[in-house]
């Protein structure tokens, strides 16, 4: 069996073909949270093997190489319990959370679970308030799946997502933003995941004031797949009657290219593909209770982003491997799957 030679911070190495780590005796303790694991060794050198019945129940090795993507994500995890996507640079918010997403739908128990928690805590000010919007949805939201809370409340995150919401006509959008409508879709889903109501109507009216007339949503008449699933994910999660939406529907599927992803704009289609789009058009698809015309096409394509240490990259092309477009690509997986009668994760 041949073995990587880069070691992560704690002496831990994967093998991209066998999914196999290697890691000195003395660092067993790093490992305490794999519950999902077999560890077995001798003389001196320990080995990791992830149980089959505990990976994820969904078949795609047809489609992308599963067994290094784990330790894509582990490589990367830092001192602090935090991850990154690139070695070596600071723990975040965003990366930790794609991180923890990740191993989840591949049924992986993140290690250092404690230092993780730790470290998300860390994140609030101590005031009790965040950065920001996406960094208080990324800490709420992965604590509460580790099973952990704020020592300092979640009472200024949830001013914070009501306030959001109060913004919401202005539509003043951050420049990463990835539509006007995101920090509205993670104020509604946090405040949720802390079973706090909303006033439902005048977000539903505001947000219905973004539709355009083929359909699409985005400020100004400018349609992007992002703003259409966040709109049409905001109006799910306000109680909104999704049947109404035929318009959207048509403009979603004349974006849909029969060889695989979404085209920026109707029948559009060329070469420059973009991972996200695919995931944002999925999940557009499924917030109006439909699916994808061509699966097998998408499930080909995805595997397409992928590089060779297991991570995925936002262009078809070339680029770098981050958490956040990984996440896309197996989210979309999962979200391909659930066609062909296979078990869901609750990834959204």
């Amino acid at each position: 069996m041949r073995y990587t030679q880069r070691p992560s911070q704690f002496g831990l190495t994967f093998d991209s073909t066998w999914s196999l780590a290697t890691l000195p005796s003395e660092g067993l303790q790093n490992l305490a949270g794999l519950s999902a694991a077999t560890l077995f060794g001798a003389k001196g050198r320990w080995f990791l093997e992830v149980k089959p019945e505990t990976r994820k129940q969904l078949d795609f090795g047809r489609w992308i190489r599963t067994e290094p993507i784990a330790g894509y994500v582990a490589e990367r995890q830092n001192a602090d319990g935090g991850y990154t996507f690139a070695q070596w640079a600071e723990s975040s918010a965003q990366d930790t959370y794609y991180a923890l997403q990740i191993l989840k739908m591949l049924g992986v128990e993140p290690a250092l679970k404690e230092r993780t928690i730790a470290f998300l805590k860390e994140l609030q000010h101590p005031d009790g308030g965040f950065d920001s919007m996406k960094v208080a949805y990324y800490v709420t939201k992965s604590l509460i799946e580790l099973g952990a809370t704020l020592e300092r409340g979640f009472e200024k995150c949830i001013l914070l997502a009501q306030s959001s919401l109060e913004r919401l006509g202005s539509f003043d959008v951050n420049i990463e933003a990835s539509s006007e409508m995101e920090t509205t879709y993670l104020s509604l889903e946090t405040l949720r995941l802390l079973r706090k109501p909303v006033d439902a109507e005048p977000l539903i009216a505001i947000t219905l004031r973004l539709r355009n007339p083929d359909g699409s949503f985005g400020r100004g008449g400018y349609s992007r797949m992002a703003s259409v699933y966040y709109a049409l994910a905001s109006l799910k999660l306000l109680g909104y009657d999704m049947s109404s939406l035929a318009g959207t529907l048509k403009w979603i599927r004349a974006c849909e290219n029969p060889a695989g992803g979404f085209a920026r704009s109707p029948n559009d289609f060329d070469a420059y593909l973009i991972l996200e789009e695919i995931y944002y058009g999925l999940r557009a698809l499924e917030a109006l209770g439909e699916v994808s015309q061509f699966p097998s096409q998408n499930f080909s394509l995805i595997g397409k982003f992928q590089n060779g240490n297991g991570g995925f990259r936002r262009s078809i092309f070339l680029g770098i491997s981050t958490f956040e477009d990984t996440f896309y690509a197996l989210s979309s997986l999962d979200n391909l799957s659930a066609q062909a009668g296979n078990q869901r994760s609750s990834i959204r």
